[in-house]
């Protein structure tokens, strides 16, 4: 008997909110190798208007849809407190995992899915997109080339208007209980580009030390607007300073990553497009990406590499080990948090 070759993946998306509706379902949608067969969520009034949308059933029931015959993996873009038994449940059904980060609030749930993924034979995968944005491949691809000869130093900013956050997560919500989240939200948002850093530079964080400020926002029904800092350094000595916020109004939002090398020049990376490369001269070169879509931070670029691996048994860019090893940095905000 002739066994074929899986063409294709079947592909569920659980959990419809910011990620998952906005960037997930899109991609797989249109990933080639992929056939987005449904989309999973608690609510049927934000459930089914995007499966209209796109052409696939829902799911109210996670439960019904893991005995779905066309499933072979699910998407875990699901709210934090609920990642470790949704990615479990479809593990043990033999589904692939694509996990939105942190993998799970605790360490030791991570290494739980991590054995039963390995035990199961399937692929269980944590969503660092950062690794795949335009803008920091090509910060990367410029420090190869020798753009500022040896990094040094670097600092990183990443700030998320109070208002944003508020919609997202409101005063009350799981974001802020720290038993079910694992920490605030500096500390869930603070993986991705911790990961980055890794990967980037190709080393290892050795040290970190976070302060961490917390006023509430009255105005948006009470959040904490935090301002969470950080000074690092990696094995071969280079440092970094890092600065995490949301409690900026919206004009002020932006990501900024600085590399400083050891021939004097310098690196700024701004938000999702824009490079500028200080040299000798009074002007720096700047370099503007044309990037759109799902693909600005990464994520259908991520997606696309969850199918390439299944499909062909390919050891992915993006292991549990890289998440733990992130969340491990980001868990010091809440261990070692100073107000």
């Amino acid at each position: 008997m002739v066994k074929f070759m899986q063409d294709k993946v079947g592909v569920a998306v659980v959990g419809v909110g910011f990620v998952g509706g906005a960037a997930h379902v899109p991609s797989f949608k249109k990933i080639e190798g992929s056939e987005l067969i449904a989309l999973c969520a608690r609510t049927e009034t934000r459930v089914k208007p995007l499966a209209e949308k796109y052409g696939v059933k829902y799911y109210l029931d996670y439960d019904k849809l893991l005995e779905d015959p066309k499933l072979d993996a699910v998407v875990v873009s699901v709210p934090t407190p609920l990642h470790y038994e949704s990615a479990m449940k479809a593990i043990k059904k033999g589904k692939h995992v694509l996990c939105e980060m942190p993998i799970a609030p605790t360490i030791p749930q991570v290494r739980e899915l991590q054995k039963a993924a390995e035990k199961a034979k399937v692929l269980l995968m944590p969503v660092l997109n950062f690794r795949f944005a335009p803008i920091y491949l090509r910060v990367k691809e410029m420090i190869k080339a020798g753009a500022i000869g040896k990094p040094i130093a670097i600092h990183f900013r990443e700030f998320i208007p109070a208002k944003s956050l508020a919609e997202q997560w409101p005063a009350g919500s799981w974001a802020w209980d720290i038993g079910k989240s694992g920490g605030y939200p500096d500390f869930t948002l603070s993986v991705w580009s911790l990961d980055m850093f890794r990967w980037m530079f190709e080393k290892e964080i050795k040290d970190v030390e976070w302060m961490a400020h917390y006023p509430k926002i009255a105005k948006y029904g009470g959040i904490y607007g935090y301002n969470t800092m950080g000074l690092i350094r990696f094995t071969d000595g280079m440092v970094g300073s890092l600065h995490y916020g949301a409690s900026v109004t919206a004009s002020a939002s932006t990501s900024r990553l600085e590399v400083y090398g050891d021939n004097t020049n310098v690196i700024h990376a701004i938000w999702v497009d824009k490079i500028l490369l200080y040299e000798e001269g009074d002007k720096p070169k700047e370099e503007i990406l044309d990037v759109k879509g799902t693909r600005v931070w990464g994520h259908r670029q991520l997606d696309e590499h969850f199918i390439d691996c299944i499909l062909n048994k390919k050891k992915p860019q993006v292991t549990v080990e890289d998440g733990i090893k992130a969340q491990e940095i980001a868990q010091k905000i809440v261990t070692n948090r100073k107000q």
